[in-house]
């Protein structure tokens, strides 16, 4: 099996795909993650049941502070990330950077959600009734990958380039984000990671296409400057992608 860092940067390598639709509403043809991600564990191999474990461990251990911080954060939003990064940061006070990610929030479900009934993969509380997640999942909302990881990756790779000064606080909050899933009893620890490969390359191809250039910078530009930070570059894409940028 290709380790997952090599099938990423597979995946980062494949030729440009379909432009994705600005409104976020579009089909998810450019990003096919049944093609980029590896199968979750197979039932009673090793590796699931390590990732049992790991869930029945985690909920051994979970504490009442823990439950409730993951509680919040099954909130699909970009401004569970942003708690870290100063006051005041909200939809009310920043409605470029809601809207973008709310698109953003979108595509990743909607790709996840193909993903998901592909694998057709298990929740943990239907694999054993030794886990006792923190809430229950929808009928027929299946565990790989996580589509909160997945948003959550996406999301904290966004606000990065966004923010670069921030980017330690970031993905060090969007990691705490992903793990709450398995604190909630709602995951594997191998569907986050499905998740955070899945975010990653759906960051990436957001970043380099320019449908989504300006409104990347519209809310780029709101958040630098709420928090009061110098304006800066936003990452370049390519002009004459999907045809954008010709004479």
């Amino acid at each position: 099996m290709m380790p997952r860092g090599l099938l990423l940067l597979a995946a980062l390598l494949l030729p440009a795909a379909p432009a994705l639709a600005a409104d976020g509403n579009a089909g998810t043809d450019g990003i096919d993650l049944i093609r980029l991600l590896a199968p979750p564990p197979a039932a009673g191999s090793p590796a699931a049941l390590a990732d049992l474990q790991a869930v029945l461990a985690t909920q051994a251990s979970r504490t009442p502070a823990e439950d409730e911080a993951a509680k919040a954060d099954a909130e699909r939003s970009v401004f569970r990330l942003t708690d870290t990064l100063g006051p005041g940061l909200s939809p009310a006070t920043l409605p470029r950077t809601a809207a973008f990610f709310k698109r953003v929030a979108e595509l990743d479900k909607a790709s996840a959600k193909e993903a998901k009934s592909w694998w057709r993969h298990p929740r943990p509380s239907e694999v054993s009734d030794k886990v006792h997640p923190l809430s229950m999942g929808k009928p027929g909302d299946w565990s790989y990958p996580s589509g909160h990881a997945t948003f959550g990756y996406t999301a904290a790779i966004l606000l990065a380039n966004m923010l670069p000064e921030k980017r330690v606080a970031i993905f060090d909050r969007a990691a705490l984000y992903a793990h709450h899933r398995v604190v909630m009893g709602a995951h594997f620890p191998s569907d986050v990671e499905a998740g955070r490969i899945a975010g990653t390359v759906i960051a990436a191809e957001l970043l380099r296409d320019p449908l989504w250039h300006a409104d990347f910078v519209a809310a780029q530009d709101e958040l630098r400057k709420s928090l009061a930070l110098k304006p800066t570059a936003a990452p370049q894409v390519a002009a004459d992608r999907h045809g954008a940028g010709r004479s």
